[in-house]
């Protein structure tokens, strides 16, 4: 069994799942905090992120988007994407190497699912919180963890129903 630390990684991609993520601040301070995220602009200076031990970055989704975004010919498929998940795994798994966090919270999207598999397999717990933008279906990362996660947490009471009661209602993030 792996020696697990009292961290929490808290994760999220940029713009509002990285909103939402922010609505959780009051959490930061209480718990050694590391944000997990592919928001260049995430950085101490923001006040709500003062109190996180780290700020840690997987660029490789982010990466592989402003490359596609750059290339107005290139055709984008979800193939174009393959190598940028696998480096994201990598990149997340190595920064659960570096914390061995006890808990991950993540808010989505595309980086809860490596992080999903990487925490099932060590033993840290997982917390997704499906995004607010969702009040009818599930996400495509949602139906990937849900089986997976200790906890689903929706922002919808709708959304309890849409996850055959596998999801918590706690009220709006944002």
């Amino acid at each position: 069994m792996v020696k697990l630390n009292n961290i929490v990684i808290f994760a999220c991609n940029e713009g509002g799942h990285f909103a939402q993520l922010m609505a959780l601040k009051e959490l930061f301070s209480k718990y050694d905090s590391v944000i997990l995220t592919d928001n260049k602009r995430a950085n101490k200076g923001i006040p709500s992120l003062k109190d996180v031990k780290a700020i840690e970055f997987a660029m490789a989704f982010a990466d592989k988007r402003d490359e596609l975004t750059k290339d107005k010919d290139r055709k984008l498929t979800h193939a174009s994407y393959l190598s940028a998940y696998w480096k994201l795994f990598k990149q997340c798994h190595a920064i659960w190497k570096k914390y061995r966090p006890k808990v991950i919270i993540s808010t989505g999207s595309n980086i809860a699912v490596p992080l999903c598999f990487i925490a099932k397999f060590y033993g840290s717990h997982f917390v997704y919180i499906e995004t607010r933008a969702k009040v009818y279906n599930k996400t495509i990362s949602g139906k990937i963890v849900e089986r997976f996660a200790d906890k689903v947490i929706v922002q919808w009471p709708e959304m309890v129903d849409v996850y055959k009661g596998h999801a918590e209602y706690y009220g709006t993030l944002v």
